[in-house]
C-alpha cells in the first residue's frame, strides 16, 4: 500500500507537466524595431533547446505551429540586430500572438561572441539574395545606398557600363527581369542614364533578388525577381530625414497617426540643378526628373497591417536635336494600391491587394540623324491575393492569384522607316500553387504550378497557342550543420517584350509591347544546383552552377523593308555559367567577394551570335572597415573582361553617277562605305574599377548629420564604353568622378 501510495502521490505530481507537454499550440505575430514599430523581414525564429524554428516574411510575419505550450522560449535573430530569447510564460489557449521587439544592433562592438544557431533559409530561397538597408549601406556607388545598384555587383549580373542601373541576369535581356515595389509592377528603374535607380533607399524596407529558379507565386518574366518592399513608416514618433546631394537631394517625414497603431510616410526627391549631368557626361543634355512616394498604414497589433500607397516618377533628357543632333527622352512611371497583410486562425497568412500601375516612354527625335519616334504605354490594373496555409508543424501550402487587365499601346519605326503600330487590351488571369514540406531539420523541399489560365485554357481545348502549367521545383539538403547543397528547376514565359535593339551600347529606358498572340510567349527553363559552406554565423561561401534553355525568344523584324514581311522574327538561345561569392563580416569590418563565368548565346534567322552582355569572367570586392565610432570606410573593385561588338571589315567606296550629268558626278570622290564583320564576333578591352567612400557622423545644434564622400574609378582607368564603327573613334566610360552627400535627421 504505502508503495500505491507513493506512485500515486507522483502521478499527481507530474501529472500537470506530462499533460502541458503533450499539448501542442500556435505561436504567431510579427518580428518588431523597437524604436520606429516597423517590422523586420526574415528575421529567424527558433525555439530554444531544438531545431525548430520558422523564417519571419517578407513582412515580418510569423507562425510557428505545434510547440510545446509550456517552457517555451524563443530566440528572434536579424541582420543589423540583436538577438534576443523571449520567454512565453504561459498560453492557455490554442495559441498565442505576439510582437517580439527587438533592437537595432550598436554600430561599433568591442568584441564579437558567436552564439545561437543558424537557422536555415526555405527551400524557395535558392539563387536568392535577401537585401536589408544595412547590406545596402555596404554599397558604395555614386548616390548613396543605392538598392539597384547594389544588385548590379551580385555574381552573375551584368551591366554594360560600370555604373548604370539596367543590368543582365544570366543569360537574360533587360526585359527579362521582373521588377515589383509592394507587388506593383515596375517597367524602368533608371535615372539619369542608369547612374541610379528611382528607387530611394530612404523607403526600402528590404528587397529579395533571385537570378533564377524562383518560385510560382513569380512569373511573366524569363531570367530574374526583384521584389522590394517599402517601409510603412514610423508608428511611434515623429522624425524627419534627407540629404542634401548636388545630383539628387531628397526629404522624408514620416510618423504616428494614431501611436502604435498607424503611421504615414511622405518622400519627395529632384535634383537641385539641370545641369548635373555635365560632370558626368560630354554632352549638353539638361534633365529633370522627380520622384514621389506616400503611404498610410494602420497596423492590427502583431495580426497584420493594411496600407494605401502612391509612387510616382518621371524623367525627361532634352536636347535640341537638329540634323547631328540626339534625341530627347521622357518616360514616367506611376504606381497605387490598397494592399494588407493578415494572420487569422492560427494558421493562415493572407496577402491582398487591388493596385494600378501606368508606365509611358517615348523617344522624340527632334530631327536629329537616324532618329524615329518611338512609344510605349501600358496601364495596368490588377488584383491579388496570396494564400499561406501553415498545414503541419513544418510544413506550409500556399494558393494565389493575380488578375491583371493591361492595355498596351506602342509605336516602333526601324531602320528602314518601317512602323509597328499597335494598341490592345488584354486579360492576364494567373493562379499558383505551392507546397514546401521540411522534413526534419535537413531536407527542405517546394513545389510548385503556376498557370496562366488564358494559355491553360487554350492548350486544354486547341484553341490557341498555349501550356498547361510551368512546374517549379527546389530543394535543399544540410549535410551537416555547416555544409548544404540546393538544387532548383523550373519552367518560365513571358508575354512581353522590349522594342529596343539589344546591340544598341545604351537604351535609356524599356519600349515595352505585348507579344503577339499568334506567335505565342517566350519561353525559358532554368537548372540551378549548389553548395553552400557556412563555418560559422560570420562566414559563408555558395558555389552555383546554372544552365537557362531559352527555348523560344522573340524579337522585332528590324530589317523590314516591304510590306508582306513579318513585323516579328523567332529564335532561341541558352546560357550557362558558374558563379562563386564569399563573405566575412563583424561589426567593424567586413569583406565580401565573388567571381562569374558565364557564355550567352543567341540565334535568330539562322545566325548564332553572343549578344552584348555575353560577359565572360567578372570579379567584384567590397570591403569596409570603421576605425572610429563615427566613421566608415568602404572600397569596391571590380574587374571584367570585354563585351562583345561589332568589328569592321573593310571601308569601300561607290561612285554615284547621274547619266544626265556625268562630268559633274565624275569628278567628285566616292562615297564612304562600311563593310561590317560579324555579328559581335570582336571584344572590347576588358573594365576595371576601384570606388571609394567614407562616411563621418557627428552632431550640429543637436541635428545629427552624415557626411559622405565617394570618388568612382579613383585611378581614372580609361574603360571603353564602345567604338564608333563609321569614324573608329574610341569613347570612354566614365573618368574619375566624385560627389559629396550630407544626410540628416531631425
Amino acid at each position: 500500500m504505502k508503495t500505491f501510495f507513493k506512485i500515486v502521490v507522483l502521478i499527481a505530481i507530474l501529472s500537470p507537466k506530462i499533460l502541458a507537454q503533450g499539448r501542442r499550440v500556435t505561436v504567431q505575430g510579427a518580428v518588431v524595431d523597437s524604436s520606429n514599430g516597423e517590422t523586420v523581414p526574415y528575421a529567424t525564429i527558433l525555439v530554444v533547446g531544438t531545431s525548430f524554428g520558422t523564417m519571419a516574411d517578407i513582412n515580418g510575419y510569423f507562425v510557428l505551429r505545434n510547440v510545446e505550450a509550456s517552457g517555451l522560449s524563443l530566440r528572434v535573430s536579424a541582420v543589423g540586430y540583436e538577438t534576443k530569447e523571449f520567454w512565453i510564460r504561459k498560453i492557455t489557449g490554442p495559441g498565442i500572438t505576439l510582437q517580439l521587439e527587438i533592437h537595432e544592433a550598436p554600430k561599433t562592438l568591442p568584441g564579437v561572441t558567436v552564439t545561437g544557431q543558424r537557422a536555415a533559409g526555405p527551400a524557395g530561397m535558392v539563387s536568392t539574395t535577401v537585401i536589408t538597408p544595412g547590406t545596402m549601406q555596404k554599397n558604395v556607388g555614386i548616390f548613396k545606398n543605392d538598392v539597384v545598384q547594389y544588385v548590379t555587383q551580385l555574381p552573375g549580373v551584368v551591366t554594360e557600363t560600370g555604373v548604370s542601373s539596367q543590368y543582365f541576369v544570366r543569360g537574360g535581356g533587360a526585359d527579362q527581369n521582373e521588377v515589383l515595389v509592394d507587388d506593383m509592377p515596375v517597367y524602368n528603374l533608371s535615372h539619369a542614364f542608369g547612374l541610379f535607380s528611382f528607387v530611394d533607399p530612404l523607403i526600402v524596407k528590404a528587397a529579395k533578388f533571385s537570378a533564377g529558379g524562383f518560385q510560382a507565386e513569380y512569373g511573366g518574366r524569363l531570367s530574374s525577381v526583384f521584389d522590394i518592399q517599402t517601409i510603412d513608416g514610423n508608428n511611434r514618433n515623429y522624425n524627419v530625414r534627407g540629404t542634401f546631394d548636388p545630383l539628387a537631394s531628397d526629404i522624408e517625414v514620416t510618423g504616428p497617426l494614431s501611436k502604435g497603431n498607424s503611421s504615414f510616410i511622405a518622400f519627395f526627391r529632384r535634383p537641385l540643378y539641370q545641369n548635373a549631368l555635365n560632370r558626368f557626361y560630354s554632352l549638353d543634355l539638361p534633365f529633370n526628373f522627380y520622384d514621389g512616394f506616400a503611404k498610410l498604414t494602420g497596423d492590427f497589433n502583431g495580426t497584420g497591417h493594411i496600407s494605401a500607397e502612391y509612387l510616382t516618377s518621371a524623367d525627361n533628357i532634352t536636347s535640341s536635336g537638329g540634323f547631328y543632333g540626339s534625341p530627347s527622352f521622357r518616360w514616367m512611371d506611376n504606381c497605387g494600391e490598397v494592399s494588407g497583410n493578415y494572420l487569422f486562425g492560427d494558421q493562415y497568412n493572407m496577402q491582398f491587394a487591388a493596385m494600378y500601375t501606368a508606365y509611358k516612354s517615348e523617344q522624340l527625335p527632334n530631327g536629329a540623324l537616324g532618329f524615329y519616334h518611338q512609344l510605349s504605354e501600358i496601364e495596368t490594373p490588377a488584383i491579388y491575393v496570396n494564400l499561406v496555409s501553415y498545414t503541419m508543424a513544418r510544413n506550409e501550402l500556399q494558393l494565389g492569384f493575380r488578375f491583371s487587365f493591361p492595355t498596351y499601346s506602342y509605336t516602333f519605326t526601324n531602320t528602314y522607316g518601317s512602323i509597328v503600330q499597335e494598341s490592345e487590351n488584354q486579360v492576364e488571369p494567373d493562379a499558383w500553387v505551392t507546397y514546401l514540406f521540411k522534413i526534419g531539420s535537413q531536407l527542405h523541399l517546394e513545389t510548385g504550378l503556376r498557370f496562366d489560365l488564358v494559355r491553360t485554357f487554350a492548350a486544354i481545348t486547341g484553341s490557341g497557342i498555349g501550356y498547361l502549367a510551368e512546374p517549379r521545383l527546389s530543394g535543399s539538403f544540410n549535410i551537416t550543420s555547416d555544409l548544404s547543397v540546393y538544387g532548383a528547376f523550373g519552367v518560365y514565359h513571358q508575354g512581353v517584350m522590349d522594342l529596343n535593339d539589344e546591340n544598341l551600347v545604351f537604351s535609356p529606358f524599356n519600349l515595352i509591347a505585348p507579344i503577339p498572340e499568334a506567335y505565342g510567349d517566350e519561353s525559358a527553363t532554368h537548372y540551378i544546383i549548389g553548395v553552400r559552406v557556412s563555418p560559422n554565423i560570420l562566414t559563408s561561401i555558395k558555389v552555383e552552377a546554372y544552365y537557362k534553355d531559352f527555348s523560344r525568344l522573340l524579337g522585332i523584324n528590324r530589317d523590314k523593308i516591304y510590306s508582306y514581311e513579318p513585323d516579328y522574327i523567332t529564335g532561341d538561345g541558352n546560357a550557362y555559367g558558374l558563379d562563386l561569392s564569399a563573405k566575412y563580416d563583424v561589426e567593424k569590418y567586413y569583406i565580401e567577394g565573388s567571381y562569374s563565368y558565364g557564355i550567352t548565346k543567341r540565334t535568330f534567322d539562322g545566325i548564332t551570335y553572343y549578344p552584348r552582355y555575353d560577359l565572360r569572367n567578372q570579379v567584384s570586392v567590397s570591403a569596409g572597415w570603421q576605425p572610429a565610432d563615427r566613421v566608415w570606410i568602404r572600397a569596391r573593385w571590380k574587374l571584367t573582361s570585354g563585351l562583345p561588338y561589332t568589328p569592321v571589315d573593310a571601308y569601300y567606296g561607290i561612285l554615284l553617277l547621274d547619266p544626265y550629268d556625268l562630268p559633274y558626278y565624275s569628278n567628285q570622290p566616292p562615297t564612304k562605305q562600311v563593310a561590317f564583320g560579324q555579328l559581335n564576333t570582336a571584344r572590347l578591352p576588358g573594365y576595371q574599377s576601384l570606388d571609394l567612400s567614407a562616411s563621418y557622423r557627428f552632431e550640429a545644434l543637436g541635428v545629427p548629420l552624415t557626411a559622405t564622400g565617394t570618388i568612382i574609378n579613383l585611378y581614372d582607368v580609361k574603360n571603353v564604353f564602345y567604338i564608333n564603327n563609321i569614324t573608329g573613334q574610341v569613347v570612354y566610360q566614365l573618368p574619375t568622378i566624385w560627389n559629396i552627400s550630407l544626410g540628416w535627421s531631425i
